[in-house]
């Protein structure tokens, strides 16, 4: 009796907070319409002109990495260095190895995966989301270092910083972890055709999920620039004089979404260290496309947050230790030259082609599922 008497009231809570944002949320909508929409059809180029010609091939091959033969034989020689660093099973090699290569969304994409076939068990699954969350080659260098800054080399000393600081989280993660067996659990590997077949319908409902994501988080981000709050927090955390106004715009756009801080740090010509801690850090907008992966988070919320923190602070570090042994690679004040173009970027009817196709395979799949041809 009084379980349900808590479970009642915990419902109750919940039901009130719910119905509070929905109605907050309601109202913001009717306040700023045309804040919104313009925000919401500036998310949806972006996301046919960048994030799904440039994620959704990497999608793809993290899927097809878990569920291919592939997985088995590369994990023979990731096994030893993931097991004695990470305590995690050679089977998480390859996703882990993703992770730092194919983007924010690769290895929790391959960690959810890992976990639906039961060859990691839940903790495993949560250590792994703790560090596995990076920004990809192709992000840091072609769109943050060549697209905004005009640096590649820049770029490539803040990919050098936040993939050494991820590994050094890993590590830090691991620390009491049992060291588990030495061989990942056995598995018959899927035929390579149904293996290619489910990676791109993986790769096509993670895309779709996080270009909805993004669009919803950026509707939100207009809001809070229509209503002054935005002005109102940058004001504050620049009061704690830690930052300027203008690097504090740029910490708060990190926060929110890796890809508009970005975008403020170049504008405002701001320190390489703003940039590794925000990269590193991945933004709200991020962490949602995360959580999308999992039906229910492996690891507390507390501890992947502050993880996320650490990870942004052990990057700057890195980042300052590193442009001291190559000072030419500094990217102290460069200015912006662009925003978003390079070879990163793509067209928007081919994102819209492939978001299409994405939709059009779904559909198609679930037609086969229920026997309808």
């Amino acid at each position: 009796m009084e379980r349900k008497f808590k479970f009642s009231r915990s419902l109750s809570r919940s039901g009130i907070w719910s119905a509070l944002g929905f109605l907050l949320a309601l109202a913001a909508l009717l306040a700023y319409p045309e804040t919104v929409r313009q925000s919401v059809a500036q998310s949806i180029g972006y996301c046919l002109t960048v994030l799904t010609p440039s994620l959704f091939p990497y999608m793809a091959l993290a899927s097809f990495a878990v569920r291919s033969p592939a997985s088995a034989f590369l994990g023979r020689f990731l096994q030893k260095p993931v097991r004695w660093l990470f305590r995690l099973p050679g089977c998480c090699g390859v996703p882990v190895f993703m992770s730092f290569l194919g983007g924010y969304p690769a290895g929790a994409r391959g960690a959810s995966l890992l976990l639906e076939k039961g060859l990691i068990t839940r903790e495993q699954a949560g250590r792994m989301l703790l560090f596995c969350v990076n920004p990809g080659l192709a992000f840091v260098v072609s769109f943050v270092g060549f697209g905004l800054l005009g640096s590649p080399r820049a770029g490539l000393l803040l990919f050098a910083s936040v993939t050494l600081s991820g590994l050094l989280l890993g590590v830090i993660t691991a620390f009491r972890a049992p060291l588990g067996p030495e061989s990942p659990p056995v598995e018959r590997p899927a035929p390579l055709a149904m293996a290619l077949t489910s990676s791109v319908r993986d790769a096509s409902q993670s895309t779709l999920a996080m270009c909805a994501c993004v669009v919803l988080f950026s509707g939100f981000t207009s809001i809070l620039l229509g209503s002054g709050l935005y002005g109102i927090l940058t004001a504050k955390l620049a009061r704690t004089g830690l930052f300027s106004p203008f690097e504090s715009a740029a910490v708060l756009a990190f926060l929110l979404e890796v890809t508009g801080g970005a975008g403020e740090a170049a504008r405002f010509q701001c320190a390489g260290v703003f940039y590794a801690f925000g990269l590193a850090f991945g933004g709200l907008c991020v962490h949602l496309q995360v959580f999308s992966f999992f039906p229910e988070i492996p690891c507390k919320l507390w501890k992947f947050f502050l993880c996320r923190l650490v990870h942004g602070l052990m990057s700057a570090g890195c980042f300052l230790l590193l442009n001291r042994l190559a000072p030419r690679a500094a990217v102290e004040t460069l200015a912006p030259v662009g925003a978003g173009g390079g070879v990163f970027s793509g067209t928007l009817l081919g994102g819209a082609s492939l978001l299409l196709m994405c939709g059009a395979f779904l559909l198609l799949v679930e037609k086969g599922r229920d026997g309808v041809r």
